[in-house]
């Protein structure tokens, strides 16, 4: 594990807009320097405003470890393609077995779990036969079925070690919603995952540890919001979460908040003409993520800068975890500046005038 970051470290990416209140002529390294001698420090109130920031920021940065930063950037890299089949659903089996004695050609069956919305036989398992095994089609299904299993336990075990070293996961239920949203194709096209489970894949995206203690208090009972970019989308969604959860159901007639048996939340935004110009600014180029279940889920978040500067403006606040620490890794990572810039345009949005 490296070292939290030293003030200098820090001072060389605090944001322009604090950095130009330095005395003139003041290099980082002089600042630094004061900064080791606290009497000095002290007796010039702009430098020591300058030290106390860049303390409070190392303090409270902890970089993630350059293998849980690779582990993390190769679950991005290797995105979706081998991870979901709709034909084969990896929870499935395959069973290749010969014909009557005699027949020269082997037969391909897939053996699986109903799945469908509202399937009164869901959970119950199902025979579908393939074709005979050397027919190229049923090969290349075969092949694609088996990658798709090998892939996703390689990554299962990499999501295991980085929690297990530390980064915070969702819990069960929440996963389980996200992956499902994935497989029915929303991100990286039609949906944002923005509020509680955004907040928890920031550490990969900057390369901090957020606090783990904050992000998965935040996530003890399972609550799910995402921005659409499509107002049709919310007919796909729901069939999406009925796949999950079939007692889920819009929490009042036309919302578009779905609630299931057991208290499950999700709520869905709309970045379209009704919607508010905050959350179009949330989600305007978003960032690829990985959610922490499964084999890895690859979604798309507000860029961090956006989110914290939402966060800052937005009233009521609706976003959740801790502001003041993802701040911090923003100047951490080198992203002061655009904080800074983002701030400056949210709160002209919420201010009702174009940034």
């Amino acid at each position: 594990m490296r070292a939290r970051p030293s003030v200098s470290s820090v001072l060389a990416s605090v944001p322009a807009t604090i950095r130009t209140h330095r005395p003139v002529g003041t290099a980082d390294t002089q600042i630094a320097d004061t900064c080791d001698n606290p009497p000095v420090a002290g007796s010039n109130p702009t430098v020591y405003a300058i030290c106390y920031f860049a303390y409070i920021i190392a303090s409270m940065t902890r970089p993630l470890s350059l293998a849980q930063h690779t582990l993390y950037a190769d679950l991005l890299d290797q995105g979706s393609d081998d991870l979901f089949d709709p034909d084969l659903p990896e929870n499935g089996s395959l069973l290749v077995r010969g014909n009557r004695r005699g027949a020269s050609a082997e037969h391909a069956y897939y053996q699986g779990y109903r799945l469908a919305a509202g399937d009164t036989a869901r959970g119950q398992r199902y025979s579908r036969y393939l074709g005979r095994a050397d027919d190229p089609v049923v090969a290349a299904m075969i092949a694609r079925f088996q990658r798709i299993k090998a892939v996703r336990a390689e990554r299962a075990t990499t999501v295991r070690a980085l929690i297990g070293a530390g980064m915070a996961k969702p819990n069960r239920m929440t996963g389980r919603i996200v992956e499902a949203l994935a497989r029915a194709g929303l991100f990286p096209e039609h949906a944002v995952l923005i509020g509680k489970v955004a907040y928890q894949t920031y550490d990969g995206i900057l390369g901090v540890s957020l606090s783990k203690s904050r992000a998965e208090a935040a996530l003890d009972r399972p609550d799910v919001e995402v921005a659409i970019r499509d107002r049709e989308q919310l007919k796909d969604i729901l069939n999406t979460l009925r796949s999950v959860d079939p007692s889920f159901d819009p929490k009042t007639p036309g919302s578009a908040t779905y609630r299931s048996a057991n208290g499950i939340s999700f709520s869905v935004a709309h970045a379209a003409r009704d919607s508010s110009v905050l959350t179009t600014f949330l989600i305007d180029r978003p960032a690829r993520a990985i959610v922490l279940h499964g084999p890895g889920i690859p979604v798309t978040v507000p860029a961090p800068e956006r989110y914290a500067a939402y966060a800052q403006v937005q009233q009521p606040p609706l976003l959740v975890g801790d502001n003041d620490e993802l701040k911090a890794g923003l100047i951490y990572a080198g992203r002061g500046d655009a904080f800074a810039a983002f701030s400056a345009a949210a709160a002209a949005l919420e201010a009702g005038s174009p940034p």
